[in-house]
């Protein structure tokens, strides 16, 4: 009768630390499947549906059940790894859960020899999802189409914002404050972060590079622990994506590599969420090869393919004091002195900027991202404290994209768009290169009057038409490698260097095929 009594347990332990809630288990009434897509089969698979009545989309994740004895089994694993993980005082160099994991059932493979290889898979699969992984919102870490993960609170459901259908519910959701709390403990610690009453408020990387903000308890909100993860692509979209996505066009792209030729400095003017981390990695993805890149960030979120390329990390202090702390101040300072092309910060927002702007006046190129509503706002921001950036350095910031969700008239869903690209003249004045019409969803451009342009023909003894050509000549790049679907950051970088080095043999190459 024990043993029965405490099977009984593990299983109810178990259910209660499932976060999936029973009553959504199954699609609800009024539901139907627009879209059915694997995210780690044959285990677990989304469903995105769509309620006529409500006009409303849910996301549904569809995992499979353990049965009560592959329950049991799990909870036994469950406590065997976490014993040889404390007893462990070297891991070796290399070893991942499931080599881990494989170690523990090596040494206890009698007492597992009765359940069958089928079930094993799928409690190996709870194992890694809730050990290993980010538990159950596991499934929402490996979908590519949602770009950030959402909780409010306890008994409320988890939103994603999904690529295709914008910002959706869940059928996840956390049941209780304890266990709430608990995976916001675990996720914390195991970046090698803190978070308590004390110091309720978090952001930092994850595994995998992924960033998560965090609120504890409800030291600071009234509705208790919260977060929101933004998820990092492997992958980064290229501004081959960006074209394909509307969010500029070949001419702008064409403009822009000419710019960064040029070792021209751009910021990127948004909201939250505008996408301008995405733009600011498409476009330092078209820097000459030959370059040093240095980039600074508060979390790592700046993902490019160059070789000569340093990038560093702000660190926060230890204890009450704040003793050691690393900020984008300091690590800007030290960039400067490793003598780099560019230097990319991830965002402007304090005494960091002067530093930087310094740094453009004595001919190094400024990549960097701002939030702002446009580039009027960001001009007089840029000139207030903590920035005080003089009003006559404004103008070594070369050109500012401003880029913003807008709403589609046809789908009604959001995308992003940059609704303007303008050439800084001084603190008091620009000139609009490309702006985005909405009427059209196109863009309008006036190279013609181009004041970059100018500046390049001056320093280089072309003439404005010879400018206007080899802009012409990048747009037949950038459109093969559309038309190829060639759009890895990679391929990208790779063929961006070869036109640096051998145009005429990359140009050759195209007309037969590469």
């Amino acid at each position: 009768m024990k043993d029965n009594t405490k099977q009984t347990k593990e299983i109810e332990n178990f259910l209660a630390r499932q976060i999936i809630d029973e009553s959504q288990s199954k699609i609800p009434q009024g539901y139907e499947v627009v879209k059915n897509y694997p995210l780690q089969p044959p285990f677990s698979y989304a469903s995105i549906l769509y309620n006529t009545e409500k006009s409303n989309y849910l996301y549904f994740v569809d995992e499979s059940k353990l049965n009560p004895e592959e329950v049991v089994i799990f909870n036994k694993l469950y406590r065997l790894i976490e014993e040889s993980l404390e007893s462990t005082t070297e891991q070796k160099e290399g070893q991942d859960f499931d080599d881990h994991l494989g170690m523990v059932l090596k040494e206890n493979e009698r007492a597992f020899s009765g359940l069958s290889s089928t079930s094993m898979e799928k409690v190996k699969y709870y194992l890694k999802r809730d050990v290993n992984g980010f538990g159950v919102i596991d499934p929402l870490m490996h979908d590519i189409s949602i770009e950030d993960i959402s909780c409010s609170g306890t008994e409320k459901p988890i939103f994603v914002w999904h690529r295709n259908f914008d910002s959706i519910p869940t059928n996840i959701r956390y049941p209780s404050n304890e266990i709430l709390n608990a995976f916001v403990s675990r996720i914390v610690f195991r970046a090698g972060k803190h978070i308590s009453s004390a110091f309720p408020i978090s952001d930092l990387a994850l595994q995998g590079n992924h960033r998560i903000s965090v609120l504890y308890q409800k030291e600071v909100t009234p509705k208790g622990t919260s977060f929101t993860i933004r998820k990092f692509r492997e992958d980064p979209y290229t501004v081959i994506d960006l074209i394909k996505f509307g969010t500029i066009n070949l001419p702008i792209a064409a403009y822009l590599w000419m710019l960064v030729e040029a070792k021209m400095s751009f910021i990127i003017i948004g909201s939250t969420g505008s996408g301008k981390t995405t733009i600011l990695n498409a476009i330092t993805g078209l820097v000459h090869p030959d370059y040093k890149i240095f980039s600074v960030e508060d979390v790592a979120e700046i993902n490019i393919n160059h070789e000569n390329w340093f990038t560093l990390v702000s660190r926060s202090g230890f204890g009450l004091g704040g003793e050691g702390e690393i900020g984008m101040y300091d690590l800007i300072k030290a960039g400067v002195r490793h003598r780099p092309d560019y230097i990319v910060v991830g965002e402007i927002r304090g005494s960091e900027a002067y530093v930087m702007f310094q740094a453009m006046a004595t001919g190094h190129g400024g990549l960097c991202t701002m939030h702002a509503d446009g580039l009027e706002s960001a001009v007089k921001r840029l000139q207030q404290k903590p920035m005080d950036i003089p009003p006559a350095y404004i103008s070594l910031m070369n050109c500012a994209v401003v880029i913003k969700r807008v709403k589609e008239s046809a789908t009604g869903q959001s995308s992003r768009r940059a609704i303007a690209v303008s050439e800084i003249i001084s603190s008091e004045s620009s000139h609009a290169a490309f702006f985005w019409n909405p009427r059209t969803d196109n863009f309008d451009d006036d190279l013609e009057d181009s004041v970059m342009f100018k500046k390049m023909a001056e320093a280089t003894g072309r003439d404005l038409a010879e400018l206007l050509q080899e802009h012409k000549r990048r747009i037949s790049i950038l459109k093969w490698m559309l038309e190829n679907d060639v759009r890895n950051y990679k391929k990208v970088a790779e063929i961006v260097g070869k036109y640096y080095r051998d145009p005429d043999s990359l140009m050759q190459k195209m007309e037969v095929g590469i």
